[in-house]
Parts: structure tokens; sequence; C-alpha cells
């Protein structure tokens, strides 16, 4: 007799070799089930869309030329803002001979020389590494612009910082 032992008790069946079996076997059988409750025919072929409609005129977007040149003239202005950038950073802080030079007291009194004081001299140079950085970013966005509008508001942006950054020592003249 099969699955006795001596006693005639039923041996110990090991559970874990059993559960593989069963899950595959469930996974077959319901697989089965699921392609035999396809209803579509198999020997149909599928209908394409274009044979029931007229053909549509194709949109046809605005050119944009993206040429190895434009981007290369765009790294090379990004590479002398960049350096621009380091140059103006380092006269944001005023130097011990700088505030000396341009003391308050004397540049006030000296105000029709157009003298201007070291604090003053620092807050331009903080303006003008702020609108660097902000035409830096402009120019990298004209890398990759959407539209021709788009590009043409980029290129109206960045003539207004760099004018904006060239008044910059006449805003008190």
């Amino acid at each position: 007799m099969l699955g006795l032992d001596h006693a005639g008790t039923l041996l110990p069946v090991n559970i874990n070799l059993g559960r593989p079996f069963l899950l595959m076997l469930g996974i077959s059988f319901g697989s089965s089930l699921w392609a035999a409750g396809d209803s579509t025919p198999a020997s149909t072929p599928p209908t394409s869309p274009a044979t029931h409609r007229s053909p549509e005129p194709a949109i046809e977007l605005p050119a944009i030329q993206v040429t190895k040149n434009r981007v290369h003239e765009i790294d090379v202005t990004i590479t002398k803002l960049d350096k621009l950038i380091a140059r103006e950073k380092k006269k944001v802080k005023s130097s011990e001979l700088d505030k000396a030079l341009n003391n308050s007291k004397l540049a006030r009194s000296a105000a029709i020389f157009g003298g201007n004081s070291a604090e003053h001299l620092s807050a331009v140079a903080a303006s003008r590494v702020s609108l660097l950085e902000t035409e830096r970013a402009v120019l990298e966005a004209m890398k990759r612009p959407a539209t021709l509008q788009g590009l043409a508001m980029l290129e109206a942006e960045l003539e207004q910082l760099r004018t904006t950054r060239r008044n910059l020592d006449n805003a008190t003249r």
C-alpha cells in the first residue's frame, strides 16, 4: 500500500514540493480560460484607419535652424560670460584698500567729482553679477528654442539685459 507506514498511518507529505506544481497548474489553466474567452477571430486581418478616411494635409511647422555653428557661438559667449561673472564676483567684496580710498564720508564730500563709495561699488558689482547670471540662463535657453517667436523673445530679453548692465554705472548720473 502506498503512503502507509508499518502501523497503517499515513506518511507525512512535504507540502513545499506541491506548491510550485499547483501554482503552475493554476497559471496554465487560467491562461487557457482567457485564451478560450477571446471572441475575435484570428483569420480576419486588421483594417487600417487610412482606408476609411480621406487623407488630411500634413501640418508644417516653422523651421528653426539649430546648427553647430550657432550653438558653438552661444557656447563661446557663455564662456566669456563665465569669465566676467568670476571677475565681478571678486568685486562684490570690497578690499581694505578700496574701503580706504573710497570712504563713504570722502565720497559724499567729493560727489561733485563723480566718486562712489565702496559700499555703492560693491552693490553695483552684486547687481552686475545677477544680471550676468540671468544673461547666461537666457543664452542657455537660446540653444534650443521651441519656436521662432520664443527665439525672438529671448533675443529681445538678452538685449534688454545687456542694455541694463551697460547703463548700471550711469544710474546715479
